[in-house]
């Protein structure tokens, strides 16, 4: 995934255009990267005298230590951890509507935005859809599938959440695929994409199941359909990066042993025999390859195109080893 400072330049280039988005929702940890984020994107919306945020004018100090007066930020309640209606319209909504105290751009960051419940959210929906000028929201969660489908929607999203292995036993099951003794023909290779293929969708019934399973443990929530959806659209996004996440720690520690690496600092150890037959033949620049073509996975599952599709084309252009 690309990197914080990656993510940055893409929201500077829309400044710097001037054609930032009103509002963006930064997924990632609260008190890590999208709390980093947001810092250096208000930052250089109000240090403008510089390419980048400086970190050390009166301004970037102020923005840091949350104390400038057009930066407000919110977090929920502290008994409750929710945003509630209260909240949403004697603090949140009369600020971001007022006139800034610098006669310029005005920022609120709202951290932890999955919080809001439903009437807050609804209020905030309001003020969302028509902004004042020159006002910016970012929107900070570590759980967007508990946002409102609405307020996502009208939101340019920036995803940090760091992606991990699957869980047993889907990782093993995508290991067992990913280790077949063959990869020679193409047959081999289809019949792999169509094992790969199956996993997601049962990861997608899985992601269905553990949604709709704490739905029913929420006495007395009523949920329409549209929000039922969007979690679990959001659940089976997060297994999804877990694969993909699996995928790319195969083929990079094929890329370690190519390299010379020492078996220590493999992801998956208990397979060096398998990786040890694999790089039989496999460059460095194959190797390198592999990678970047996993990358290319990801972002053509991320553009909607047919996970069955692009995996089958890729699987049968990744450069397997073993002479194959």
């Amino acid at each position: 995934m690309m990197t914080i400072d990656e993510k940055f330049r893409m929201v500077k280039r829309a400044v710097d255009t001037g054609r930032p988005a009103q509002a963006y929702l930064i997924t990632g940890a609260l008190r890590g990267g999208a709390f980093d984020l947001a810092v250096k994107i208000v930052q250089y919306l109000f240090c403008v005298q510089s390419e980048k945020p400086c970190g050390v004018c009166d301004v970037c100090r102020r923005i840091a230590g949350r104390v400038d007066p057009d930066v407000h930020w919110f977090y929920p309640e502290k008994k409750s951890r929710i945003f509630g209606i209260e909240q949403m319209k004697e603090e949140i909504l009369p600020v971001m509507t007022k006139s800034s105290f610098g006669g310029g751009w005005k920022a609120a960051v709202i951290v932890g935005a999955d919080r809001m419940k439903k009437e807050a959210a609804n209020a905030f929906l309001k003020t969302l859809e028509e902004p004042a000028p020159e006002t910016l929201f970012l929107l900070l969660s570590d759980s967007p599938q508990e946002m409102l489908p609405t307020i996502v929607s009208r939101c340019q999203r920036i995803d940090l959440q760091d992606f991990r292995d699957l869980e047993e036993p889907w990782r093993g099951r995508v290991l067992e695929v990913l280790a077949m003794p063959s990869y020679g023909t193409i047959a081999e290779r289809t019949a792999a994409a169509a094992q790969l293929s199956a996993l997601l969708a049962e990861l997608k019934d899985a992601a269905e199941r553990e949604v709709k399973t704490e739905k029913d443990s929420d006495i007395g929530v009523d949920e329409d359909r549209d929000v039922l959806e969007a979690k679990i659209s959001a659940r089976y996004r997060e297994h999804r990066g877990n694969f993909l996440m699996t995928l790319h720690k195969w083929f990079r520690d094929l890329y370690v042993l190519t390299a010379g690496g020492a078996d220590s600092i493999l992801h998956y150890p208990a397979f060096v025999d398998v990786y040890r037959r694999r790089i039989d033949g496999l460059t460095l620049a194959q190797a390198c390859s592999n990678l970047e073509r996993v990358g290319r996975i990801a972002g053509q599952f991320d553009a909607n195109m047919a996970e069955a599709m692009v995996l089958s084309y890729w699987m049968d252009r990744i450069t397997h080893g073993g002479g194959k």
